[in-house]
């Protein structure tokens, strides 16, 4: 749940992808030709990492860049010779002029997503991390630094992982949160994965940056070979939780080393292409297609229906989804009319499963085809509660779902009472809650899902007023439709607020 907002709203990096693939390693140097960077990207992904040992030399740099961009895809670039700034100064006159010879190489490139600045830093290095993030976005805004950050076990635990991440975008204000969690094991899987996500969501939601997450693929260490369904459950919750990009560890498989005992990643360490390569082919696309519509829809609540993992909220019924058979996660979204979108995850990631919605309202029923573009209609039938609709789902899998019709007010888990009064309201809207369980927070969201304005909740009933101000940029909100949404300790209850403005 989240506890309040930690920043103000950050404008996103216009040259990542609106939804980033990417497999963490990219082919090794001499391994990166025009046919081995085509076949990446024939694996469905649009971003490229460094490699394994990577070069960091400017002409393999630029190699990279070349073959990307002429694949549609762009690259995260490390220059080996950011190393200097262990012991140089970046704000002294060498370091400034160094960072400014290394950003006038990239810069203009049609290839480039932004600087990589290294992988699972430590507290200890954030201070020089926030100098060089700072330094960069100062010469190159379009273009940030990245780090991919270290999980909760990592980290030492939950507190000390949440504090971690805070720290890090305190420091270096970076435009995306991305962290890794491997979640399958030899001796017992952790069961965090969801857990992971949904603070992960938490907390890019409130710095307003996109997060990313990298899952467990290939079979390394103490972490043991996945099936089909569990590669792809990984990936489908992500999507569930408004994730704006998945990569896969890993996409070239590393030389063998007997401490790792590496086996296959999407490419073998030879070269040759394996079943994983095959599966991404045929997922990715769908993932990718999913996964830009979703970005430009409000997320709105996630909830798990016949289990509960870990950090997860329990479905309860509403008027967006009557009732659940079956298990399933449900990521709730709504696009700029109010329309409900909900991303459906069969939660068993070992067998195909049919999972049936009761849809309160529906008057049409659709599913995202396979192309991406198209909506398929879905045949529903009559329950007590409203249409029925039935999703055949393979281990691990989803299909994106929209639903026409009206379905409000939504309500995940045991969430606050919550009413907007007038509705549609001019000058002021009175927010009336109840049952607000510990402590809690409402936001007016926008139809991009940003947040606007926002208010701790005290337990119990209380009410506050709207006047449309903003508490980011100030200002008085526009007319249109905006969404109030109240969460405490037990769930979640949004309303749509047609706001007619300030008179």
């Amino acid at each position: 749940m989240i506890s309040g907002p930690a920043a103000s709203h950050r404008v996103e990096a216009t040259a990542y992808p609106a939804f980033a693939q990417f497999g963490w390693v990219s082919p090794p140097v001499e391994s990166t030709t025009a046919v081995r960077i085509a076949e990446l990207a024939g694996a469905g992904l649009n971003l490229l990492l460094p490699a394994w040992s990577d070069s960091g030399y400017v002409t393999d740099n630029l190699t990279r860049l070349t073959y990307a961009a002429a694949n549609g895809a762009r690259c995260l670039i490390w220059d080996r010779r950011f190393e200097a700034f262990f012991t140089l100064d970046v704000k002294s006159p060498a370091g400034a002029a160094l960072l400014d010879t290394i950003v006038a190489t990239y810069r203009g490139n049609s290839g480039f997503a932004g600087y990589y600045l290294g992988d699972e830093p430590p507290a200890s290095e954030f201070h020089l991390l926030a100098d060089l993030h700072r330094a960069l976005r100062e010469r190159d805004p379009d273009h940030p630094a990245y780090n991919d950050l270290l999980s909760a076990p990592a980290a030492g635990g939950w507190s000390a992982w949440e504090s971690y991440v805070r720290a890090y975008l305190d420091s270096t204000h970076a435009g995306v949160l991305c962290y890794n969690e491997y979640d399958f094991t030899t001796t017992g899987d952790r069961g965090q994965f969801v857990q992971h996500l949904a603070g992960a969501l938490a907390i890019s939601r409130a710095y307003g940056i996109p997060y990313w997450t990298i899952v467990q693929l290939i079979q390394h260490g103490f972490y043991r070979a996945l099936t089909d369904g569990e590669l792809r459950w990984q990936v489908s919750m992500a999507l569930a939780y408004a994730a704006r990009g998945v990569g896969y560890f890993t996409y070239w498989t590393p030389d063998p080393d007997p401490a790792w005992n590496w086996q296959y990643g999407l490419i073998a360490h030879d070269g040759l292409r394996t079943h994983w390569y095959d599966l991404a082919a045929a997922f990715d696309p769908r993932v990718r297609a999913a996964g830009e519509r979703l970005a430009r829809l409000t997320w709105l609540a996630t909830q798990h229906a016949g289990s509960v993992p870990a950090g997860g909220t329990p479905f309860a019924p509403s008027a967006w989804i009557a009732a659940v058979e079956g298990r399933a996660a449900l990521g709730m979204f709504s696009d700029s009319l109010g329309t409900r979108h909900v991303l459906l995850v069969n939660s068993d990631s070992l067998a195909a499963r049919s999972i049936a919605l009761t849809l309160p309202g529906a008057r049409r029923v659709e599913r995202l085809a396979a192309d991406g573009i198209s909506w398929l209609p879905v045949d529903t039938t009559h329950a007590a509660a409203g249409p029925r609709a039935a999703f055949d789902l393979e281990a691990g899998d989803f299909a994106l779902i929209r639903v026409t019709g009206p379905g409000e007010p939504l309500r995940a888990g045991a969430g606050p009472g919550l009413r907007a009064e007038p509705n549609p309201a001019a000058g002021f809207a009175r927010l009336e809650f109840s049952a607000v369980h510990g402590q809690g927070r409402i936001e007016i969201l926008d139809t991009g899902g940003r947040k606007i304005w926002g208010r701790p909740l005290g337990p119990g009933s209380s009410t506050l007023v709207w006047d449309g101000s903003r508490d980011s940029g100030g200002g008085v909100a526009p007319a249109g439709l905006y969404f109030a949404r109240a969460e405490d300790a037990g769930g979640v209850t949004v309303v749509r607020l047609s706001w007619l403005g300030r008179r």
